[in-house]
Order: C-alpha cells, then sequence, then structure tokens
C-alpha cells in the first residue's frame, strides 16, 4: 500500500514541477521582452523628436504671419500715398502753370509766378530768410492787402492798372502816407541798396508760401510745348511705376 502511494504521489509532483518550469520559462522570456527593447521601438524616437523638432504648430505660423502681414499693408500703403501724390502735384503743377497765361487767375487761392530777376537774392542769408533766384518758381497764397507784416515777401502791382508783378520784402508797415489815411508798406528786394515806392493794400496780391528752386526753364518749355511736355511726363510717370512695382516685388 505504501508503495502504491509513492507512486501516485512521484507524478504528482513530477506535474507540479513541470509546470512550475514552465511558469519560470514564460516569467523569463517576458522579463526577457522588457528588458530588450526592439530594433523598431529604438529608431522609432528619435525620428519622433526630430520631427517633433522641424514641424512648427499651424497656430504659430498664422500668428507670425497676421503680425507681419498688417505692417507690411501699412507702409505700401505709406508709400502709394506719398508716391502719388507727389506725381499728381508735380503733373497738376506743370498743367496750371502751363495753361494759365493770364497771372490774375488762382487756383484753390494760390498762384505760381515765375521768377524772372536776382532782386531776392539775399545779401544775408542769415538775416534775409526765404529769398530766391532767377529761374525759380514761386507759389504766392492770396491774401487781403491789409494781412502782411514786417518781414514778409508780398507780391504786389508796381501800380494798380500795371499787368506786372513786384516780389519783395515788408521792411515797414505804415497806418497812413502823409495826410492820406491807410495801410501802406515800405518794400525793398533782399540784393537791392534801395527801397520801392510805398505800396498801397490794393496793389498787393499776395505772399510767398513756397520756393520750388531751379524749374522755371522746365516750366517754360512745358508752356511753349504742350504736348510733347505730356507725352514727356506720362512716360516718366509709366518708368517710374515699373521701378516702383519692380522694387516691391523683389
Amino acid at each position: 500500500m505504501r508503495e502504491e502511494r509513492n507512486m501516485k504521489q512521484q507524478p504528482n509532483k513530477r506535474k507540479r514541477t513541470a509546470k512550475s518550469s514552465a511558469k519560470q520559462a514564460v516569467n523569463g522570456k517576458k522579463s526577457s521582452n522588457r528588458s530588450k527593447p526592439t530594433a523598431k521601438s529604438v529608431n522609432k524616437k528619435p525620428q519622433a523628436r526630430k520631427n517633433k523638432k522641424k514641424q512648427v504648430p499651424i497656430s504659430k505660423r498664422k500668428k507670425s504671419i497676421a503680425h507681419h502681414k498688417p505692417k507690411k499693408t501699412v507702409y505700401t500703403l505709406l508709400f502709394n500715398v506719398i508716391f502719388y501724390g507727389f506725381i499728381l502735384f508735380v503733373v497738376i503743377g506743370s498743367i496750371i502753370f502751363a495753361t494759365t497765361k493770364n497771372a490774375d487767375k488762382s487756383v484753390l487761392g494760390h498762384r505760381f509766378l515765375g521768377v524772372l530777376t536776382d532782386s531776392m537774392v539775399p545779401r544775408d542769408p542769415e538775416k534775409q530768410k526765404g529769398g530766391f533766384h532767377s529761374g525759380d518758381v514761386i507759389i504766392i497764397k492770396n491774401i487781403a492787402g491789409n494781412e502782411a507784416e514786417v518781414g514778409d515777401i508780398i507780391t504786389f502791382r508796381p501800380s494798380i492798372k500795371s499787368q506786372a508783378f513786384l516780389t519783395h520784402r515788408v521792411k515797414e508797415k505804415l497806418d497812413h502816407l502823409g495826410e492820406t489815411k491807410g495801410t501802406y508798406y515800405i518794400t525793398q528786394g533782399d540784393a537791392n541798396l534801395a527801397e520801392d515806392v510805398p505800396v498801397n493794400e490794393k496793389q498787393v496780391i499776395g505772399k510767398k508760401i513756397i520756393v520750388i528752386p531751379k524749374i522755371g526753364a522746365f516750366l517754360s518749355f512745358v508752356r511753349e510745348n504742350p504736348f510733347v511736355s505730356i507725352i514727356f511726363l506720362i512716360s516718366v510717370f509709366g518708368f517710374i511705376t515699373i521701378i516702383r512695382y519692380y522694387i516691391l516685388n523683389k
């Protein structure tokens, strides 16, 4: 009987030892799989890091574009306003000066007059400011006869019936001349040594506000050759426009 029991227990022990050895083998494989990473997992991690470094989030791209775009549009708009404003000023001023033969006509209260003499070339530039030379163009603002002050450069007629103009500096302002009441001016050219004949307020046309140097000859040519001048101005305008778009697109 004892021998039979021993024989029964021995197969059970063998089965237990077989099961335990099988479990150990399975656990060993699992531990070996955990401890040794596969080649695929090792290769995937660095690639993912590299891609993360290279890629920029779309939201940041949109923010950067939105941040820089308004500046470009503002600068472009400002450049267009200055550019086209200057071109229009030159073209309109040239046309007005070329087509206006009557000096009594004014545009928006202003006149364009060409300088023919050097009577306003300053002898002392530090004290005599605002002088000009022959060949320059001056822009005159229409004023009432009694509005000029000492130091202003005024345009007036030498006599009430005169069609010519003089533009000299006011040296003295009087409220009467002899026994005659009214506003009178004592004027003198900056380059002249003698004063002019006293000027009545009715002879005053306007006051000089701007000097455009050395374009008198150009405007005289425009006046004498209007059609050639218009073609020339259009060509220059087109050339400048092409250069402008080339620079901006570059």
